[in-house]
């Protein structure tokens, strides 16, 4: 019978099987909980190898912080949108008209953005809306709008800029309502650098001001003769833009014989704020109306001022740092170079 005494031996041996097979199987669960821990291994050539390591996490992308729109800015002080053809590239250039008689021409100051483009614009509208109001109009450039490449601001494009802003002033000639004989500059941080090196070889350009730059390193090497009228404008604690490049600067310009006043504004970084904002902007003011007004250029003695102004932070991250360490690197560069063919 199937289930008589004869079958019980093998239901037992069955029973037995399956409760080795439990054991077995339970071992190789826990088998690799004991291998958790990389253990070293015996290599052909008698060094030890060890078990390699994860992989890293892959990284976690964010995405770039998008940029303030200047657009409330440019409106709240009626800028006129304007622009002129370069390359086939149209550079846009927003106006803030100073109020003239129909046929009058009045003097005018190209603005310069920084490495980082208008921001918000508040940097640079209401110095703008400051200059019309005192009788001499504005024309803020966007001249990023003329360069083809994507790192607009790298060093290697100085001369391609340069170019595009030259055109600009041409174009702020040619305008009815402007006296061509009397036109500045204005340039802050990048815009600075381009605002001097310009300064420095078009005369064209009666008056620069520059905040926050500095005369390029490589403009200085090929060597700079002649300086318009230049207003200097420093924050003490500019870590951007160190300190330091706008005393170099002022000795350039006592070198080469050039009208100009420096303001350092203590406790200021790369950006000026509160009183000391305030204050820049009315500077600017007074020293283009003083050397593009209707009185003429008046003599001028060496002016230096400590302006103290409340500790703020330095929150800037801005790319012009990256580009000043280059600027110098390549000043140096050719130094060097000039020294070695010397000997």
């Amino acid at each position: 019978m199937a289930g008589g005494p004869a079958s019980r031996p093998a239901i037992w041996m069955r029973g037995a099987a399956l409760a080795t097979a439990l054991a077995f199987g339970l071992s190789l669960v826990a088998a690799p909980v004991a291998q958790a821990q990389p253990r070293a291994a015996s290599h052909p050539s008698g060094k030890t190898a060890t078990a390699p390591k994860p992989a890293a996490k892959p990284a976690v992308y964010k995405a770039p912080r998008k940029q303030k729109s200047a657009e409330p800015a440019r409106r709240a002080v009626a800028a006129e949108g304007t622009s002129f053809m370069i390359d086939g590239r149209r550079v846009r250039v927003d106006v803030v008209r100073a109020e003239t008689a129909a046929d009058e021409q009045a003097p005018a100051v190209l603005i310069l953005h920084g490495a980082s483009g208008l921001g918000d614009g508040t940097l640079f509208y209401p110095q703008a809306k400051a200059l019309a109001e005192r009788g001499i109009s504005a024309f803020v450039v966007h001249y990023f709008d003329g360069i083809p490449h994507s790192h607009k601001a790298a060093p290697a494009l100085h001369d391609e800029r340069e170019r595009v802003i030259a055109e600009a002033v041409s174009y702020v000639q040619q305008q009815d309502y402007v006296d061509a004989d009397r036109i500045g500059i204005f340039g802050l941080s990048l815009g600075g650098f381009h605002a001097l090196s310009l300064g420095s070889r078009d005369e064209r350009i009666q008056a620069v001001v520059n905040v926050v730059g500095a005369m390029p390193a490589e403009v200085q090497r090929r060597g700079v003769h002649r300086m318009p009228p230049t207003l200097v404008l420093h924050g003490e604690r500019d870590r951007t833009v160190p300190v330091r490049r706008a005393h170099d600067l002022v000795s350039l310009l006592q070198n080469v014989g050039a009208e100009h006043e420096v303001m350092i504004y203590q406790g200021q970084g790369h950006t000026f704020r509160g009183e000391a904002r305030e204050d820049s902007i009315n500077r600017t003011v007074d020293f283009f109306e003083r050397y593009l007004g209707d009185r003429g250029l008046l003599d001028k003695e060496f002016e230096f001022d400590i302006a103290l102004a409340p500790i703020v932070p330095e929150e800037e991250s801005l790319p012009i740092r990256a580009l000043t360490i280059a600027d110098e690197a390549l000043g140096l560069r050719a130094e060097l170079i000039s020294q070695a063919a010397d000997e």
